[in-house]
């Protein structure tokens, strides 16, 4: 690794998932996908017809606290969030 390495990875991005049981079938399946930076979270979901849609929120929770206004929903993080080496 590189000196730097621990400075790059405190800006990187995080990535998640919205997951949900939209039809409430038991099977739960990711509904939104995105990637938070310090100060937004950029957000995308699949329309019915097909279509992708896209949003930036001033976080990962605020993208979910609008995802739950829909489902039953969480948050699901690829990673934790960088620590130091």
């Amino acid at each position: 690794m590189f000196e730097d390495d621990t400075l790059l990875l405190e800006g990187a991005p995080r990535l998640f998932g919205i997951v949900a049981d939209p039809l409430d079938d038991d099977h739960p399946q990711v509904v939104a996908w995105g990637h938070e930076l310090p100060d937004q979270a950029v957000l995308t979901w699949r329309l019915g017809n097909g279509k992708t849609e896209v949003a930036v929120f001033r976080s990962a929770e605020a993208a979910l606290a609008t995802a739950q206004q829909l489902y039953n929903a969480r948050l699901l993080w690829t990673a934790p969030a960088a620590q130091g080496f």
